[in-house]
């Protein structure tokens, strides 16, 4: 955190943006050190749903669970890995990547 002085060498400020974005909120985060929101998760796409209670965490994450595996193993896991691998990769890159795997 910045505010304390140190310097985000943990990778941080590599992995963040690659999640989320460039976008001004996660630059201003990323500059201030500033906690965020549930609601600054959500917008800035780090989560995709905020739950009220670990109840309802758990059944949404059960409802998604339900429908990930009710897909081919296969087409989830070349899915994944085609995501991941292009997430650092250039469009064609990821391309010839996900041609090598089907």
């Amino acid at each position: 955190r910045n505010w304390l002085g140190l310097a985000a060498d943990v990778g941080t400020l590599q992995r963040f943006p690659k999640l989320v974005g460039f976008g001004s909120r996660v630059r201003e985060l990323c500059f201030t050190g500033e906690d965020f929101s549930p609601e600054d998760a959500l917008n800035i796409g780090f989560v995709s749903r905020i739950s009220k209670s670990e109840s309802q965490l758990f059944e949404e994450a059960n409802k998604i669970m339900s429908k990930i595996i009710a897909n081919s193993p296969v087409a989830v896991t070349v899915t994944k890995s085609s995501l991941n691998y292009s997430r650092d990769h250039t469009v064609r890159e990821g391309l010839d990547h996900v041609a090598l795997t089907n």
